[in-house]
């Protein structure tokens, strides 16, 4: 997974989320895109990505590559809403209502520090 940087929000999701099931993540060296990537886990019996369920991946032929659904737990990425104070739109004021209701899926995955009411982690 190149390009992870330590100090990030998404490098914090990233190292939290090896930690709680015992994976390692190689984050060393350029990101050549997808074909690379998926090059290396057809070649490796130990190395496997993750691809995002929505994701469109072609998979390259003779790969002979698995996609397998992690579902208990569900990893799932928090994101967060900005917004300018002075947006007075009315759809904005209708999303963050309606994200604030959002109850997050029972079997979700998150890290710590994107419980309810929990904060992000600082960059540093």
């Amino acid at each position: 997974m190149p390009g992870v940087v330590p100090g990030t929000e998404w490098g914090a999701y990233y190292a939290e989320f090896a930690a709680a099931f015992g994976l390692s993540i190689d984050a060393a060296g350029p990101n050549f895109g997808t074909e690379v990537v998926l090059d290396t886990v057809a070649e490796s019996a130990d190395v496997a990505t993750l691809v995002g369920a929505g994701s469109r991946v072609l998979w390259p032929p003779g790969h002979d590559l698995r996609l397998v659904p992690i579902v208990n737990p569900m990893p799932v990425y928090p994101h967060s809403l900005v917004w300018r104070r002075d947006n007075a739109h009315p759809a904005l004021t209708a999303l963050r209502t309606y994200l604030g209701r959002a109850e997050p899926a029972a079997n979700a995955w998150r890290p710590s520090w994107a419980q309810p009411s929990q904060t992000v982690p600082s960059t540093g």
